[in-house]
């Protein structure tokens, strides 16, 4: 049986209706009224209700999807059987094949949906900063944009923390092909890279692609296993749930080691030139 095409998930709500039930709008009756004009006045009969249409069950493939991408982010790629993923989204084994077909591509499935959308809202921040600046925001605002996403995301009231300790934990645990991916595709950088190189004119262009991609490794540091080293290191005087203030410190770390790059040649320090 031929696949369905993988497509990514919708964020629209579902909706059921007008309203909830119970609810009454403008000139409709109220149910109890409406239950009475239903009923009859014949002994015996049972009285008539309007039938209440149930909830329709959530979608197969957004039930596997998300089942996969919390059983990856808590338990790995090799933790995870496919049995496991059907076991939690309350499918059958032959559903992840005709949606996803193997685990690997379930994976992939998972990794580009939702990476695409971490991209998608690094890009606006970055076309925000952009518009307010007449299209040249300081490198502040461009890091900002770069590094908020991702380390945002990790807070629970978000809704997307799941998906940022999935992302995580897939490039930390890179599969074969995911490293395909993310050897090559370079695309969601070329934006951020014009950027820095309009902010950055007097770092060469090999020196502008050093610094983003030193500090595209900065959100790296704020996973859950890296935040545990960290509390344990400061012994708790380090507040890894305050993710705002964590994303203001590692601007001010990327601006700092940007500078850096950028400093005469006569201020660099030989024995880190020599690295």
């Amino acid at each position: 049986m031929a696949r369905r095409p993988v497509y990514g998930l919708s964020s629209e709500p579902e909706t059921h209706g007008d309203g909830p039930v119970g609810k009454t709008t403008a000139g409709a009756k109220p149910l109890a009224a409406f239950r009475a004009e239903v009923s009859t006045a014949r002994s015996g009969r049972r009285t008539s209700e309007p039938a209440i249409p149930p909830q329709p069950a959530p979608d197969v493939r957004e039930r596997i999807f998300l089942a996969a991408e919390r059983l990856f982010a808590e338990r790995g790629f090799d933790g995870v059987s496919v049995r496991d993923i059907v076991q939690a989204a309350g499918v059958n084994l032959a559903a992840v094949s005709y949606y996803f077909g193997s685990k690997s591509e379930l994976l992939l499935a998972v990794f580009r949906t939702r990476a695409k959308a971490l991209n998608r809202e690094r890009l606006a921040l970055l076309r925000d900063a952009e518009a307010r600046h007449g299209g040249d925001p300081p490198l502040a605002e461009i890091l900002r944009a770069w590094l908020g996403p991702p380390i945002l995301w990790r807070d629970p009231a978000t809704g997307k923390d799941t998906a940022s300790r999935f992302i995580s934990r897939a490039i930390a645990e890179v599969t074969p092909d995911l490293r395909k991916i993310l050897e090559s595709d370079v695309s969601h950088l070329r934006g951020f890279l014009a950027a820095l190189t309009r902010a950055l004119p007097h770092l060469a262009p090999a020196d502008v692609c050093w610094a983003l991609h030193f500090t595209a490794g900065l959100p790296h540091q704020c996973t859950d296993t890296n935040f545990k080293r960290l509390t344990a290191l400061s012994e708790g005087r380090c507040d890894t749930e305050d993710v705002g203030a964590a994303l203001e410190r590692a601007v001010r770390y990327a601006i700092g080691g940007i500078e850096a790059i950028a400093a005469p040649a006569r201020h660099r320090d030989p024995a880190a030139e020599a690295l």
